[in-house]
């Protein structure tokens, strides 16, 4: 893909703080996309280098987008100050933020400082836009989408085995009150599912079967395989299992983990949480409503094989269709533009903010 606009130079984009676990999808896909369609230059940290910069960078770079991942920054006058030092000299700061905030303790601590005290901020979904809009009202939606579409699987029916997969962090309450019914369907279909897992050692422990592996990190003793570790598995997968429980906390989520499954052919048996967004029950997967429908609607994807295919090949039909980054990075670049035109209506902004801040704050 070639430059968007020649007349339009590119954006310098400064990448403060990157954190692997998260980046790929929301940093490094995007990002690698614009630079391709020349509409930024990217500096500062990537998945090679170290995955912070010194915080005095702010006060260093000049006319650029500042892109900080997930941090959190402490509501002092000094730290107030680097941050002026650092729009004065035509910066925006751009926070990256996927996940609800109170996954932060240290965030509402600091009344939130680290939002309020940004030009603007980078979200994945359209609820968590609207939480973080209570902080800082200039919000840029990038939605998730995957870099490339994963080769296409070749299925075989009456295979003698079905592979299910399960890639998390955190979502032990997610998937608790279903690992008896999951033991449940081991026990009736065992000889027949092995399983993989990523990310969740407890959920690995959980699963009463000989017949399974866990996917381990780069580092020896590390839980969380690397990004290419976790999609391997999943093209490895015939099915994969994606619970969210209905929380205000799982309710800001992302659909990421069905395309990701889409896209490398497995599978997927759903939460209605997130994912009835997306998955259209039937077609390009299976939603479940309760623990019973859990069991069914799991017993029907492992003894069915022609459903099962079914619907994993319009999954990856979708994800063809919608959900790759090259659909969207037009409007990716338009958002960053948008952004980098108005740094004086978003200072005057941000100034405001910070002296109603600092106010409240006074005894």
């Amino acid at each position: 893909m070639g430059r968007d606009n020649l007349c339009d130079p590119p954006i310098p984009v400064v990448l403060l703080n990157r954190i692997d676990v998260c980046a790929h999808v929301r940093l490094d896909t995007p990002l690698q996309a614009m630079q391709e369609a020349g509409a930024v230059t990217m500096h500062g940290c990537t998945a090679e280098t170290d995955d912070r910069l010194p915080i005095i960078t702010l006060g260093k770079e000049e006319n650029s987008i500042i892109l900080i991942q997930r941090q959190v920054y402490l509501n002092t006058s000094g730290q107030a100050e680097l941050f002026a030092l650092s729009t004065a000299r035509g910066n925006v700061l751009l926070h990256e933020m996927d996940d609800h905030p109170s996954v932060v303790r240290e965030l509402e601590e600091t009344n939130y400082f680290s939002f309020r005290a940004v030009s603007a901020i980078q979200t994945s979904t359209p609820p968590l836009a609207d939480i973080l809009r209570e902080f800082n009202p200039h919000v840029l939606l990038l939605e998730n989408q995957l870099a490339a579409l994963p080769a296409q699987r070749s299925y075989v029916r009456a295979a003698d085995h079905v592979t299910v997969f399960f890639g998390a962090l955190n979502r032990g309450a997610d998937w608790a009150l279903l690992m008896g019914a999951l033991n449940e369907v081991i026990r009736a279909h065992g000889e027949r599912l092995s399983f993989l897992v990523t990310g969740d050692r407890a959920f690995y422990d959980e699963l009463r079967t000989p017949r399974k592996e866990f996917i381990w990190g780069e580092k020896d003793g590390d839980p969380v395989a690397s990004y290419a570790d976790y999609t391997a598995a999943l093209h490895r997968a015939d099915i994969a299992l994606l619970p969210l429980g209905d929380t205000a906390f799982n309710r800001t989520k992302s659909d990421l983990k069905f395309i990701e499954a889409a896209g490398h052919g497995a599978a997927a048996l759903a939460s209605p949480t997130v994912y009835a967004r997306t998955l259209c029950d039937g077609e390009t997967g299976l939603i479940y409503g309760d623990v019973r429908d859990f069991v069914e609607k799991l017993t029907l994807l492992v003894t069915n094989d022609d459903l099962r295919i079914r619907l994993a090949e319009n999954a990856y039909r979708y994800v063809a269709a919608h959900r790759l980054i090259t659909q969207h990075v037009e409007s990716y670049i338009a958002a960053y533009r948008d952004l980098f035109a108005r740094r004086e209506e978003l200072e005057r902004d941000r100034w405001a903010r910070m002296e109603r801040y600092f106010t409240d704050l006074l005894p």
